[in-house]
């Protein structure tokens, strides 16, 4: 009897250590599956196509200036000298201050931007001795109200320039920075409009 125990016995430990030779399936949790009978089999018909329907995309104006609102997007006015007077005694008087940032822009139309600016601190700028432009680059010194985008998708850059002059220079700490206006780029397209 003991002998018939002790078979019995390893009988039953060498069946706990064998492991299925299953592959994982999904929904069997420990990789096993136990199956009854014949292996499922899956038929899948072939689809055909019956009915084609384009697709449309309605593509709206749209003009981007990267980066627009960045920690870097800022126009810092620093002292320059002011023009000569043979150039426009009437045009600037010390004290002068000017800076450049260039922009980024991106349209799918053509384009024309503009400058708006808005003095937010009138006690620095005195009356209307500021003004905002456009150039092309640093090395180029035509100063333009106006600018015009191709539209076709690509990177555009442009400087937009602001001076100042006749600066109230004693109404700030000195060494502070002090904000004392905003440019705003506009934009509108350069086509016909069509009114309907």
């Amino acid at each position: 009897m003991v002998k018939k125990s002790i078979i019995a016995t390893a009988v039953i430990c060498m069946l706990a250590s064998v492991t299925f030779a299953a592959d994982p399936f999904p929904g069997a949790p420990d990789g096993q599956i136990k199956i009854d009978g014949k292996w499922p089999v899956t038929c899948v018909y072939t689809p055909i196509d019956i009915c084609k329907i384009p697709v449309y995309l309605k593509v709206g104006m749209f003009i981007e200036i990267l980066d627009c609102g960045g920690k870097n997007t800022k126009i810092v006015l620093e002292q320059v000298n002011c023009p000569s007077s043979s150039e426009d005694p009437s045009k600037q008087s010390f004290p002068c201050y000017a800076d450049c940032l260039t922009i980024e822009v991106r349209a799918n139309f053509p384009a024309q931007l503009g400058l708006r600016k808005e003095k937010t601190d009138p006690s620095m700028i005195n009356g209307n001795n500021w003004k905002a432009y456009f150039r092309a680059n640093s090395s180029d010194p035509a100063e333009s109200s106006t600018w015009l985008i191709v539209g076709d998708g690509s990177k555009e850059k442009v400087d937009v320039c602001v001076e100042a002059w006749d600066v109230n220079i004693y109404g700030g700490t000195p060494g502070s920075t002090t904000k004392v206006g905003d440019v705003y780029v506009t934009a509108m397209p350069t086509g016909v409009p069509v009114c309907n």
